[in-house]
């Protein structure tokens, strides 16, 4: 459960975090500089909000130093009424990286910071080149007094997904989980990790065509309930978990890698528990960008009730009749009002569409939740179709190696001739290096 602070002058995204179970809200909004600070004495946080206007005696990059001399460890949120790109460059320097523009944000955006964990390496790397980039214009600009144009270079990160798929029974989850991996894998780098945690039907790793079973692991352990994520949790107990070991117990599938699944419904209740999921996903997030998870349509199950708490993304799947409908309007009212799940990070797939099917809106009209996706019969392998769906991920495509050896040839020339080339421009000093 994430511990959250809010420093924003303003109560309302205070009230609207702690009708989340998820969310552990330590205090009331503060409305000053010298509250948060009096308070992160006393008080470790996860993550704290801010707004740049908060009043006190501190100016915004002054402010969020003293916040982060306090707690080291606690991620920030800044929203800004407005920012210059020079104090945008320090503040991601000092490790702020989720910077909102107050006109420009909804609480949805906030709380999509707030889930969202950005791998470390990536942190990391992205300090590394600016601080390089940085030591290099200096050098240049001491060698060199000429006015010139430069380029900037832009390091995008990729925004980590904990994306959770549920459903009715029988509606196809795992087809969707496997169709939507396998098209996705193709269109980015990104890591990306699947974790089958369907207790009852799980069958992931036949869409996969991989055993159940990692290789090269010997542990001492009932036949049936040979695999991924039960390994994983008997080194977790054994305190003998990390990133090094989740490379062992996983499955690689060629472009992404497989976390199999127990299938024992007494394992699942009496062994497997929140303590070990938290480890498992804690360890799995230091290493993948995008986290599938597979989950049962039993919603007694603490594992399902754990993955759908602990997503970014809930992507409902269900079929377009009017017994779906009412199945999945029961599952929703468990979900957003017994869980106290927050409806807007719920999505909802069609799935098995017949032409003569209810609409996706009348789901929308019913529901009030948005269908992102329509899969017809038969075409469950077919990236086309899962177009829709991969629309709304952020993530940093692919590009061919054209598209690389182009984009590598303009920079040279930019370094060359010191400024930027674009156009017809573009093509013809391309076509003579």
């Amino acid at each position: 459960m994430k511990k959250i602070l809010t420093a924003l002058g303003n109560a309302t995204l205070n009230n609207e975090l702690t009708k989340y179970s998820k969310y552990d809200v330590l205090e009331n909004d503060f409305f000053y500089q010298e509250a948060l600070l009096d308070s992160l004495s006393k008080t470790e946080a996860d993550v704290i909000v801010i707004s740049s206007l908060l009043q006190g005696q501190y100016d915004v990059i002054e402010f969020v130093s003293e916040v982060k001399n306090k707690c080291l460890s606690a991620r920030i949120i800044l929203i800004v009424d407005s920012i210059l790109e020079e104090e945008k460059n320090i503040l991601i320097s000092k490790g702020i990286f989720d910077i909102l523009k107050d006109d420009e944000i909804e609480i949805k955006d906030v709380i999509d910071a707030i889930d969202r964990e950005e791998p470390i390496n990536y942190k990391l790397q992205v300090e590394k080149e600016r601080k390089a980039l940085l030591e290099k214009s200096l050098k240049e600009d001491s060698e060199n007094f000429t006015t010139r144009e430069t380029t900037k270079i832009v390091t995008k990160v990729q925004k980590q997904e904990i994306i959770a798929v549920f459903g009715t029974t029988g509606s196809g989850k795992s087809s969707i989980v496997s169709g939507l991996t396998k098209a996705f894998s193709q269109k980015t780098k990104a890591r990306i990790l699947v974790i089958d945690l369907d207790t009852l039907n799980g069958n992931l790793e036949e869409f996969f065509g991989v055993s159940k079973v990692p290789e090269n692991i010997d542990i001492l352990i009932d036949e049936d309930k040979k695999c991924g994520i039960n390994y994983a949790t008997d080194l977790i107990f054994k305190n003998r978990f990390d990133t090094n070991v989740l490379e062992e117990v996983v499955i690689p599938c060629g472009q992404f890698d497989f976390l199999s699944g127990n299938t024992s419904l007494h394992y699942c209740q009496n062994v497997l528990n929140e303590e070990s999921y938290n480890k498992l996903l804690t360890v799995a997030k230091q290493k993948y960008d995008f986290i599938l998870i597979d989950c049962s349509s039993n919603i007694f199950l603490d594992a399902t009730k754990w993955a759908l708490q602990n997503s970014n993304r809930i992507l409902f799947v269900t079929e377009n009749t009017g017994i779906c409908l009412k199945k999945t309007i029961q599952q929703l009212d468990v979900i957003i009002n017994l869980w106290k799940i927050w409806k807007g990070k719920i999505q909802i797939i069609l799935n098995k569409v017949s032409n003569n099917g209810l609409s996706d809106e009348l789901f929308f009209q019913v529901c009030e939740i948005g269908v992102v996706g329509k899969i017809r019969m038969g075409m469950q392998e077919a990236a086309e179709s899962y177009q829709s769906i991969l629309e709304t991920l952020e993530f940093i495509p692919k590009r061919n190696l054209f598209e690389v050896i182009e984009n590598g040839k303009e920079k040279v020339i930019a370094h060359i001739k010191g400024k930027k080339i674009s156009g017809k421009e573009n093509e013809k000093k391309v076509g003579c290096v």
